[in-house]
């Protein structure tokens, strides 16, 4: 998807029964955005910042978050399979039945609700490096 595109998607308050694919998408603010039944594929986000963002019944698949910012983003009923957070903060962020299937999060900053969900999933693998600080994680999904 070129970048114009891109640009007109996202400056819509409310993104609905899209399919988005191999979308590249670096230094933009996301805000107020209100995605519904939205498929996201194989699309890169680098330096985002998505704040008040509401997720909803949406599914990303083999996306790739890189030193993006979730600050106030509300996930329901939305799942992430096989995506990569690498360098990621998460800020006082809901999350109502959603999944991360096969997600990697690489030295991201995880709130309380996305550490608890993660920490519950049966197949999840935490682990946290010596120099970081405790809230930095390194969190593999299996």
């Amino acid at each position: 998807m070129n970048t114009q595109i891109t640009e007109i998607i996202y400056k819509s308050s409310h993104i609905q029964g899209l399919v988005i694919h191999k979308e590249v998408v670096t230094f933009e603010a996301i805000i107020g955005l209100a995605m519904t039944a939205t498929l996201v594929q194989k699309a890169t986000y680098q330096q985002v910042i998505f704040s008040d963002c509401n997720f909803n019944c949406s599914e990303f698949q083999g996306v790739t978050f890189e030193n993006c910012v979730f600050e106030n983003c509300t996930f329901e009923f939305s799942h992430f399979r096989n995506c990569q957070f690498k360098n990621c903060n998460f800020t006082d962020c809901k999350w109502i039945a959603s999944g991360m299937q096969g997600s990697l999060f690489e030295d991201c900053l995880l709130d309380g609700h996305l550490k608890k969900q993660l920490s519950s999933n049966n197949n999840l693998e935490l682990t946290q490096e010596e120099n970081l600080f405790d809230h930095r994680l390194l969190a593999l999904v299996a």
